[in-house]
């Protein structure tokens, strides 16, 4: 009896001690498991910090190209002041380029990146334009704009006219503007001749991912503003301009966030175009009457420093005021 009730404990023994094991490897499987998905996410890529343009437009982006800039519209349609608009028919420009190319940006449009060297531009395109299918497979996009007509190009599909035609590349990516333009695009891609300058691309890593807009200039602007300018600048024409380099960006989150960093050709040329500045932001100060008080907070909200050859101008407009000077300017 005495070896029977041995036999016994050590069976209990033995079944607490298979329990401990199992309860062992599983708590080393549940570790296993955390510690693996704490790697993973850390492996995984960071939402970048500033703006990288999609990667089926970057080769696209010609090699002569001097103002390159963008309209992001995937984050654009998610900001109040967007939806606010299109919901009261205030986005005319938009209209107008669908007018032009056919292209409707308020469907399945992505990013549009702008692209000109001072002569001729280009527009590129990126979105989803039908469920599937690549150029020249019978299955391209329809326009949908009157009097359209196509005409062949190197396998891909022109439509429109010299002076303004779109060609799919395939399901998502489209070329827009002079016909000359576009073939052009065409030929660099095929040769593996495209693509933005450096200069461009460097500037372009130092505008943070938040904007919505942006614009890159490296177009030198020398001489005098325009005439026959209308509005606080038209008193200005005669103040000697002398622009290297610009970074311009909007960030429509709340409200709007204006920033321009404008580069002149030394300090005392900076000098020059930091007064012109600040006399047409005081001119359109003094021009506007005292029962427009959104209009006296917009122009005081203009910050403008500068630092050596460079100027920098600023504006923070809350989103309240924003609307209020959309309702002016669109009423």
């Amino acid at each position: 009896m005495r070896l029977a009730r041995c036999t016994a404990a050590d069976g209990r023994f033995a079944i607490v001690k298979r329990d401990l094991n199992m309860n062992r490897r599983r708590a080393q499987t549940l570790t296993a498991v955390a510690l693996s998905a704490i790697v993973l996410a850390s492996c995984r890529p960071k939402p970048s910090a500033t703006i990288v343009p999609d990667p089926a437009l970057m080769p696209l982006i010609p090699a002569d190209t001097t103002i390159l800039s963008g309209i992001r519209l995937t984050q654009l349609k998610q900001t109040p002041i967007y939806a606010r608009l299109k919901q009261e028919g205030k986005l005319r420009q938009l209209d107008e380029f669908r007018e032009k190319t056919g292209i409707d940006l308020n469907k399945d449009i992505w990013e549009v990146v702008f692209a000109s060297n001072q002569k001729t531009g280009v527009a590129l395109v990126r979105g989803q334009f039908t469920e599937g299918g690549i150029a020249g497979s019978g299955m391209e996009p329809r326009l949908e704009r009157k009097g359209i007509r196509s005409f062949p190009y190197k396998g891909y599909t022109l439509s429109g006219d010299e002076g303004s035609a779109v060609a799919f590349l395939n399901s998502s990516v489209a070329i827009a503007g002079p016909a000359g333009s576009v073939r052009s695009v065409i030929d660099a891609r095929d040769g593996s001749k495209g693509g933005p300058p450096k200069a461009l691309l460097d500037r372009l890593s130092t505008i943070p991912s938040s904007n919505q807009v942006w614009l890159i200039s490296t177009a030198p602007l020398q001489g005098s503003l325009p005439e026959g300018m209308q509005g606080p600048l038209g008193g200005l024409q005669k103040m000697p301009i002398d622009i290297r380099e610009a970074v311009l960006t909007l960030d429509l989150t709340t409200g709007a966030k204006f920033q321009a960093d404008i580069g002149s050709g030394d300090a005392k040329a900076a000098e020059k175009l930091g007064t012109a500045i600040q006399a047409a932001i005081g001119v359109g100060r003094l021009m506007t009457k005292a029962d427009q008080p959104d209009m006296l907070r917009f122009y005081d909200g203009i910050q403008v420093t500068k630092h050596e050859a460079q100027i920098s101008v600023a504006a923070n407009v809350p989103e309240a005021v924003l609307e209020n000077l959309i309702d002016k300017w669109h009423p």
